[in-house]
């Protein structure tokens, strides 16, 4: 049992509305931002026109706290988490409501002048154009996606501390809309969007979502599916470091490297094609299993006989080119603690969390990777490559057990409930996603996407610090930074 902390106590005090959520009132929601006890870390901030949501971990345990919205104001956590700040630009943005008492300036996130209409998803939306967003902007942005420079981010560059100013980013035309296409589908509807949200996460994202489907509707899951949930993500975890291995090889000049890393994930792609599966797992998870025709144990196979000794060679080149990146945009371990970073970034700087090992059904020892506490682009990448390796031990230990031990219990309705409502997550490759969702009358009423690059966006600002701008590419990609879930 995890000791119950002074926010956690505080937050416990107001209604319960679900698992894990409790509602409280505007001094409590007040009191959150200003107690003198160590804080909790927040993995996420967002609202509606209606209320304002944090997001907590306490130990390994989600805490979800709301608030009601008086009059389109609230009371802003940024004040004391800094991750909230995008949230609550965003909430603007999309409902037109406020937030108090921020060191914030308004800016927008989302909008930045040229919608038709401004606060598109509020009940009464306003003029287009009436943000202002763009007249704000002191500097030019420039652009940048998971590959580096050139495409839908804004990052503007501080001209007088060196680095990034992180609250000056935003998403331009990467902004998708995907909350507002959500809302209203049927939960199978859902899924198919949601599974193309980030070519880091089209095993992730779903999965997320399935989880908090099971949460709110009270369903259990058998073995056999969670077992074959587990083999995708692994072998999604795979692809993705290969990937952000090989984006990375390509900054620093290193072919040989990237070459071995390109050659590796079009392997994988093949094996997954071969056994009824897609090239990058899109749409393969479904809100009660997987997509019928995929052969699970065969391609766990199949993946373990294909990349077993490419990953040995491959972990030799790394070895070889890891000396350019020692030193290089360092993550320093309370700034990571602080923003709840995690995946890859977070467990080279001292902070290892990993959702997997509370699941349940994991074969735990198969997760050797410890992680390290440099912080810095070589770690990251060393990390990368142990964790591809224990993804094979898993694969492994998964196929020695597949659909054994016993069925997840299922969540019992909550008396006086008046909503069904489910919080899930997953382990991606580059961090914890963790998805949020209402339903009325079956249908989504209200969804929120976590990314883990949001609180990544928060911390770009000391980890470019002092950094040449041509250096800046190659720092990007060493943090596997893709901007698809922030511009959701």
């Amino acid at each position: 049992m995890i000791p119950l902390s002074s926010m956690g106590r505080l937050v416990r005090g107001g209604e319960r509305l679900s698992y894990g959520h409790y509602a409280v009132d505007a001094s409590q929601w007040q009191a959150l931002w200003h107690m003198s006890a160590v804080a909790l870390p927040m993995l996420s901030f967002w609202a509606d026109e209606l209320r304002a949501y944090g997001l907590f971990l306490e130990g390994d345990q989600p805490l979800l706290v709301s608030t009601a919205i008086d009059d389109k104001r609230y009371v802003g956590p940024s004040q004391r988490y800094p991750v909230a700040e995008w949230g609550e630009r965003v909430a603007f943005d999309l409902y037109g409501v406020e937030a108090m008492d921020v060191p914030g300036d308004g800016r927008s996130a989302l909008d930045g002048g040229a919608w038709d209409i401004t606060w598109p998803l509020a009940q009464r939306p306003g003029p287009g154009g009436s943000h202002g967003g763009a007249l704000k902007a002191s500097k030019a942005p420039f652009w940048v996606d998971g590959n580096g420079v050139s495409g839908v981010f804004g990052l503007v560059p501080d001209g007088q501390q060196g680095g990034i100013c992180a609250e000056q980013c935003e998403a331009g035309l990467g902004h998708r809309g995907v909350i507002a296409q959500l809302l209203g589908r049927t939960p199978d509807e859902a899924m198919g969007l949601v599974s193309r949200m980030s070519a880091g996460g089209y095993v992730a994202y779903p999965l997320a979502l399935a989880r908090a489907f099971m949460q709110a509707e009270g369903r259990s899951i058998e073995p056999a599916i969670r077992d074959g949930w587990m083999v995708l993500l692994e072998i999604e975890r795979i692809s993705v470091h290969l990937h952000d291995v090989m984006l990375t090889a390509c900054a620093m000049d290193a072919g040989v490297l990237a070459a071995h890393c390109t050659h590796a994930r079009e392997a994988l792609a093949r094996v997954c094609v071969d056994h009824g599966a897609t090239r990058r797992l899109t749409d393969m998870i479904r809100k009660e299993g997987y997509r019928r025709g995929v052969e699970i144990v065969p391609l766990a196979q199949a993946v373990l006989r294909e990349m077993k000794p490419r990953l040995s060679k491959l972990a030799l080149l790394v070895d070889v080119y890891a000396p350019r990146l020692a030193g290089l945009a360092v993550l320093p371990v309370d700034l990571a603690r602080g923003l709840a970073i995690g995946g890859p970034l977070g467990r080279s700087s001292g902070r290892s969390l990993d959702l997997r090992r509370a699941e349940n059904g994991m074969r735990l020892d198969a997760l050797r990777a410890t992680g390290a506490s440099e912080g810095d682009a070589r770690a990251r990448q060393a990390v990368r490559m142990t964790e591809m390796f224990d993804s094979l031990r898993l694969l492994e230990r998964i196929l020695s057990s597949f659909g054994l031990g016993d069925a997840d219990e299922a969540y019992p309705a909550i008396p006086q409930a008046i909503h069904q409502e489910g919080l899930g997550a997953a382990e991606a490759a580059r961090g914890d996603v963790w998805v949020w969702v209402r339903l009325k009358e079956g249908r989504i009423d209200a969804v929120h996407m976590r990314d883990p690059a949001v609180p990544v966006v928060a911390a770009l600002g000391r980890i470019m610090m002092d950094m040449d701008v041509t250096m800046m590419p190659l720092a990007l990609r060493s943090l596997g930074l893709s901007t698809a879930g922030v511009a959701q």
